[in-house]
């Protein structure tokens, strides 16, 4: 009966997650190739440092819609330094929501971050799976 509640636990909190990881990013893939491209710039690079001492870098690009409102969003992308140019896709419908760095002309490594997180969570999930349908063998 344990092995229910761990995997349905497993289900509830992984799934959640692995749910709208790729929500997300199925959401970046449809402005990569609906929206629209714009030149936008990496306008400020800081870090911050974790718990565990570590120190993590944050990137704040900021771009010009074509109706002529300027927008900044935060968008963590490897190699990028400030004041680098870089491509921005949004969607018209909610610029400031759907705005992206990732593909060609920006960066990759938020697509890898999204598909890393989609992975892992995705593996709990399906242990999760593999529990409950255990649980139900007993």
């Amino acid at each position: 009966m344990t092995i229910l509640w761990v995997g349905l636990g497993l289900l509830a909190a992984f799934g959640t997650l692995c749910f709208f990881l790729t929500r997300q990013l199925t959401g970046r893939l449809r402005t990569i190739v609906s929206g629209i491209a714009v030149e936008g710039r990496c306008v400020r690079r800081y870090s911050s440092e974790g718990s565990e001492g570590n120190t993590y870098w944050h990137h704040v690009h900021g771009f010009t819609t074509l109706e002529g409102q300027y927008i900044e969003f935060e968008e963590d992308a490897l190699l990028l330094a400030q004041g680098d140019a870089v491509t921005v896709r949004y969607r018209p419908d909610n610029p400031a929501r759907t705005a992206t760095v990732m593909g060609r002309g920006g960066s990759w490594s938020p697509l890898f971050g999204s598909l890393f997180g989609i992975l892992i969570s995705g593996g709990f999930t399906l242990l999760g799976v593999l529990f409950v349908f255990l649980s139900f063998d007993q």
